[in-house]
């Protein structure tokens, strides 16, 4: 692992030698970018990764339940030179509404999300949360794996579960105008957006379903977007563990895109994850790790800065950088 991104952090270390020296004893010096390179491709990823879990925990202990998103992404610059695919996907769990990443697995290189998500589940006390999944992970196993986690679900039905989703879509191409449910518009930025989102709880008369431990609710969200002339629309079924309003189901189906909006994208605009070249042992899974730990640090800091300026005021002024990392919890 080399590039920039190491060597910077030793050019920042020697700039700021003597603020550092008044919490950390630093005996040799500003450690050399080859020794942070060692550093990270060698640290254990998993007791890394431990520590973010442990400090969002404690948030959360607070709370009487949250949303879990879960989500893969690929961290396109850590693809092999030469080829198309292949660069590190991570699949994390993000909290929703409390912005607090819980945790991530990586997938292996010869598999993907499928088996990176059981794992990720595994690793995490869930209890009391209401999971939300995109349709790659919507399998029975799943499921009964939440169900046995003491958490609710609400999982993407899509052609991968072909008979369930059969018999769910003719369901509500018949009787959805019967059902409950919820009207939410959304106008700005030139942007028109409407969203209907029907429920229906007698899921015993779907045969295809019957085994699926837990569930309790179907769900459908028609949505459509107008921008510029153009209209997009869009039906997204669920199949969710949790007897709730179409009302509440319309808000927790519309979170679930935060982990896009509020990580991914964060991740990649303030900290320009994607173009990282960092490629080599557990270096880029470690990197990862701190951008997330970095990412969550600043967004506790309660002011009308972005997230981008709190990045380079806490590189300007030792205060406000030593006021954001009282706030870590390891």
């Amino acid at each position: 692992m080399t590039g920039l991104a190491i060597k910077d952090i030793e050019n920042y270390g020697k700039e700021k030698e003597v603020f550092l020296r008044t919490f950390l004893a630093l005996p040799y010096g500003i450690p050399s970018h080859d020794t942070i390179n060692r550093v990270f491709r060698y640290l254990d990823t998993a007791k890394f990764s431990e520590s973010l879990t442990v400090w969002s925990g404690e948030i959360l202990d607070f709370m009487d339940y949250y949303q879990v998103n879960i989500d893969g992404k690929v961290l396109r610059g850590t693809n092999p030179s030469g080829k198309k695919k292949g660069g590190l996907c991570l699949v994390s769990a993000w909290a929703s509404e409390q912005g607090l990443s819980l945790g991530q697995v990586k997938a292996d290189e010869k598999s993907n999300e499928k088996t990176a998500i059981p794992a990720l589940i595994a690793s995490l006390d869930l209890k009391d949360a209401i999971v939300s999944i995109d349709a790659i992970a919507t399998t029975a196993e799943v499921a009964a794996q939440l169900i046995a986690k003491e958490a609710d679900y609400i999982l993407a039905l899509k052609k991968n579960q072909k008979t369930a989703f059969e018999q769910v879509e003719d369901l509500f191409s018949k009787h959805q105008s019967s059902f409950e449910q919820h009207h939410w518009d959304s106008f700005g930025s030139g942007r028109i957006e409407k969203r209907v989102c029907y429920v229906y709880s007698q899921i015993g008369l779907i045969d295809a379903l019957s085994d699926w431990a837990g569930a309790k609710t179907l769900v459908l969200v028609e949505s459509s977007r107008e921008k510029n002339g153009q209209i997009q629309q869009e039906k997204r079924y669920y199949l969710s563990s949790r007897l709730e309003s179409a009302e509440t189901f319309n808000h927790l189906v519309r979170n679930h895109w935060r982990i896009e909006n509020h990580l991914h994208w964060q991740l990649d605009v303030c900290f320009h994850e994607d173009q990282s070249r960092i490629r080599k042992d557990n270096a880029p899974e470690n990197m990862a790790t701190l951008r997330k730990i970095a990412l969550q640090a600043l967004k506790q800091v309660q002011d009308k800065q972005s997230i981008k300026s709190r990045r380079k005021i806490a590189g300007w002024n030792d205060q406000y950088l030593l006021n954001i990392l009282q706030n870590l919890r390891f």
